[in-house]
């Protein structure tokens, strides 16, 4: 499992446009948003390529000036046979 937390700065004329974008992708979550266009969200996943695919688009999405990693955890999943 995956998680982390990015501090998202959008253009304020284009954060309704990136808030649905966001909400469209699997695994993100908004917890916070500011008028100014900041935003503090969450990328959630259990598939590592999914995951990484998800953080690298954000920087991509039309209207979105920055998003930085503020903090990042990884899991390997251990099961033990017996």
């Amino acid at each position: 499992m995956d998680l982390c937390s990015i501090l998202l700065h959008a253009r304020p004329d284009n954060l309704s446009s990136v808030r649905n974008t966001l909400r469209a992708l699997e695994g993100v979550e908004i917890h916070a948003t500011t008028p100014d266009g900041r935003m503090v969200i969450t990328v959630e996943g259990n598939n590592q390529e999914q995951f990484s695919r998800t953080v690298l688009q954000l920087q991509d999405i039309d209207g979105v000036i920055d998003a930085s990693l503020v903090y990042h955890f990884h899991e390997e999943d251990l099961e033990e046979d017996g």
